[in-house]
C-alpha cells in the first residue's frame, strides 16, 4: 500500500534569547505585523537554508548548490578526466569552452564577471556531474540528419570547438567595424542564421544590423540528459525556477511558513564598543563603536510537506498528460521521499538560524513540537492561536508555557469546529510541557526521535 495523498505539518513552538536571526535591509532584525500588533519574524527562506545547511554538513541527504558558479562546478569535475585534459589543455580554451555551454544550456554569462552565469541556479550534484560529461559529448562537431526539401541530408550540429572558433573570428570582425557609422546593435540576443557573416542591411531602414554572437546549439539529446539527472533532496523539496529554461522547473514539495512570534516585541538597541588594546595609558575612549539591534521572541512556526508531489520529483515521474499525471506512483517511489520528510522533520527541530550567532549565541532547540499526518482533508496552519499576542500576567507565567497551552487548546477548537480534515495521526515531543497539552496528552511520545517514526507510520 503506498498511502497516497498524505501530506504531513510540522507545528514548533520556539523560544530564542537576544538575538537576531534574519536581518532585514537595515540589518535590523525581520518583523511583521500579525493580528494588530508587531511580531518578531524570520523569513522562510532563512529556515530553509538552515535546513539545507544541517543535511550538507551531517551528509544525511543529497544537497544541492545555488550558485553562480556553475561553470566551476563543471571545470572541477572535468579536471579529474586526464582524458579531456590532454585534449584540451589550455585552461582559458576549457573554460571559454564551458562558458559557451552554459550559456547555451543553463543562462547567460554575468556581464561584469563573465565566469559566473548572470543569475543563481540551483543544480544538483548529479546533474553537474552530467553537464560536465556532456561538455565532452558535444565539444567536436556532431553528425546530425535533417529534411530540406523532402530529402534526407546530413548536415553537422557545431560543436563547442567550433563556436569558440567562430567567437573568435566574431569578435576580430567587431573589433574592426568598432564605431563604423550606419550599424544599428542587436538587442535580441539570439543567433541568426548568418551568426559569424557579414552585417546584414535591416529591411526598409537603411541601416546595418549587428549579426548575433555565435551561439552553441542545444541539442535534445543533451537537455534529455540535463532533465533526467537525479534532483538532489533540496530541490526536490523546495522547489526551483530557471526562468531561462522553465522546462527544466521543479515545482516544491514543501511550504514553509515565515515563523512569527507568539505575543508582540520591541525594538532594542544594542550600543557597543571597542578598546584600542595598544591604546597608551593616559589615552582613553573606544577604538569602534556602533549599534546592532536584536530582540528576543518565543516563536510558532509551521511547514507542510506534500508526500506525493515529493515522490514524483525524486522520481521525476512529473510530466502530465491531459491534465492528469502521466504516470502514476508504486509503492517503491515512496521510499526516498520518506527518508527526506524524515531528515526535514529532524532538521526543522535542530537546524538554528547562524544569523549573528557570533554576538548573541542563540542556540535555543523547540520547547513544543506536533506533527500531523493527514491524508484528505486541508491542510491548516495554528497561526491564528496568536491572533491575540501571548501576554503574561502573573509572575509565574512563561511566554513558552502560555503559547503551548494556547497552541494545543487552538488545536482542540479547530478540531471540534472543523471535523479532522483527514488527520490520520499525531505525534507530539516537548520539554516540561505536560500539563498544557489539552486534547494532544495522548499524542506525546516523550522524544523527537519517537514523535518522528510515530508520525512516519501508517495507522
Amino acid at each position: 500500500m503506498n498511502d497516497s495523498g498524505v501530506k504531513i505539518e510540522v507545528h514548533l513552538i520556539q523560544n530564542f534569547a537576544p538575538s537576531n536571526l534574519n536581518r532585514d535591509d537595515t540589518g535590523q532584525p525581520k518583523n511583521a505585523f500579525f493580528g494588530g500588533f508587531r511580531r518578531a519574524r524570520v523569513s522562510s527562506q532563512c529556515g530553509k537554508r538552515a535546513v539545507r545547511e544541517w543535511w550538507r554538513e551531517r551528509g544525511t541527504v543529497t544537497v544541492g548548490d545555488r550558485t553562480k558558479r556553475l561553470q566551476q562546478l563543471i571545470g572541477d569535475r572535468l579536471a579529474n578526466d586526464g582524458e579531456f585534459m590532454k585534449k584540451v589543455s589550455d585552461e582559458e580554451e576549457r573554460k571559454a569552452g564551458i562558458r559557451v555551454f552554459t550559456d547555451a544550456y543553463y543562462a547567460a554569462a554575468d556581464k561584469k564577471k563573465p565566469d559566473n552565469t548572470s543569475v543563481l541556479i540551483f543544480v544538483s550534484p548529479g546533474e553537474a556531474e552530467v553537464c560536465a560529461q556532456a561538455v565532452k559529448v558535444v565539444w567536436d562537431d556532431k553528425p546530425k540528419a535533417s529534411t530540406k526539401d523532402g530529402k534526407q541530408t546530413k548536415e553537422s550540429a557545431k560543436g563547442i570547438a567550433s563556436i569558440l572558433k567562430k567567437i573568435r573570428d566574431y569578435e576580430a570582425k567587431q573589433a574592426g567595424k568598432e564605431g563604423a557609422p550606419g550599424e544599428m546593435a542587436d538587442t535580441t540576443g539570439q543567433p541568426d542564421s548568418n551568426q559569424a557573416g557579414d552585417a546584414e542591411t535591416a529591411e526598409g531602414t537603411g541601416t546595418k544590423k549587428k549579426p548575433a554572437r555565435p551561439k552553441l546549439e542545444m541539442l535534445k539529446e543533451i537537455e534529455d540528459r540535463i532533465k533526467a539527472a537525479q534532483v538532489s533532496a533540496d530541490i526536490s523539496l523546495f522547489g526551483r525556477m530557471l526562468a531561462e529554461r522553465p522546462g527544466r522547473n521543479t515545482d516544491g514539495a514543501c511550504q514553509v511558513a515565515h515563523p512569527i512570534s507568539t505575543h508582540k516585541v520591541d525594538m532594542e538597541m544594542d550600543f557597543y564598543t571597542a578598546v584600542d588594546d595598544l591604546n597608551p595609558r593616559e589615552e582613553t575612549g573606544a577604538g569602534m563603536m556602533g549599534v546592532i539591534g536584536f530582540n528576543s521572541a518565543c516563536y510558532y512556526r509551521y511547514a507542510l510537506v506534500d508526500r506525493d508531489q515529493l515522490a514524483r520529483n525524486l522520481t521525476s515521474k512529473t510530466a502530465r498528460k491531459n491534465g492528469k499525471w502521466a504516470q502514476e506512483l508504486e509503492t517503491e517511489d515512496y521510499q526516498e521521499a520518506d527518508i527526506v520528510i524524515k531528515a526535514f522533520l529532524e532538521a526543522m527541530v535542530y537546524a538554528i538560524p547562524t544569523g549573528k550567532q557570533n554576538s548573541f549565541a542563540a542556540r535555543n532547540l523547540p520547547s513544543f513540537g506536533l506533527f500531523v499526518r493527514r491524508k484528505g482533508g486541508i491542510a491548516i496552519s495554528l497561526a491564528n492561536a496568536f491572533a491575540k499576542p501571548i501576554r503574561p500576567k502573573k509572575d509565574d507565567d512563561d511566554l513558552v508555557g502560555l503559547s503551548v497551552a494556547r497552541l494545543t487548546s487552538h488545536w482542540e477548537a479547530l478540531r471540534n469546529v472543523c471535523g479532522k480534515q483527514g488527520v490520520q495521526s499525531t505525534a507530539c515531543f516537548h520539554i516540561e510541557q505536560e500539563d498544557r497539552l489539552n486534547g494532544l496528552k495522548d499524542s506525546d511520545r516523550k522524544s523527537v526521535e519517537k514523535a518522528i517514526n510515530a508520525i512516519m507510520e501508517v495507522s
